[in-house]
């Protein structure tokens, strides 16, 4: 079986860390809507550095029938 993994990195340059790696979803669509409302910020005064936020999604092949799939 096929799905997509979400990515989800926190921080920026050197200090940016992988942060969710285990989200997995049978449809790309979904899968960037979930991506795109986990970096959205909102702030009057800027993001720091440390609260940059980067997700994206990648295809992979699933061979454990015990992970759980959105």
């Amino acid at each position: 079986m096929y799905a997509f993994v979400l990515m989800l990195y926190l921080g920026y340059g050197s200090e940016r860390k992988l942060v969710v790696d285990d989200l997995y979803f049978s449809q790309l669509n979904v899968c960037n809507r979930v991506a795109e409302a986990l970096v959205e910020r909102y702030s009057t005064h800027g993001i720091a550095t440390a609260d940059r936020a980067v997700a994206y999604c990648l295809p992979i092949k699933i061979t454990d029938d015990s992970l759980h799939v959105y």
